[in-house]
């Protein structure tokens, strides 16, 4: 009965736990509330390890980004061999 936010955070705290040192995260605050968002963001601030994180919001990456990795827009072409 616990909500996304207290489920990512219960995840998140698990995996401290264990020792890991590398998160990979894909918006990592994309669905969570303010007060998740604020324990999350507080969380990831204390993580010693290193951090992986897909993220569009300029204040998510601006407080946490020691470097950024930009990716053009990629189109999908469809390609036929012509053998």
């Amino acid at each position: 009965m616990l909500s996304y936010g207290e489920r990512a955070r219960l995840m998140l705290a698990g995996l401290v736990v264990r020792g890991c040192n590398f998160l990979l995260l894909d918006e990592p605050i994309n669905h969570l509330d303010v007060p998740s968002r604020e324990r999350f963001e507080q969380a990831l601030a204390g993580f010693d390890g290193t951090v992986l994180a897909r993220d569009t919001r300029r204040y998510f990456i601006s407080r946490f980004a020691n470097a950024r990795l930009g990716m053009p827009r990629w189109t999908l072409q469809e390609q036929t061999d012509t053998e």
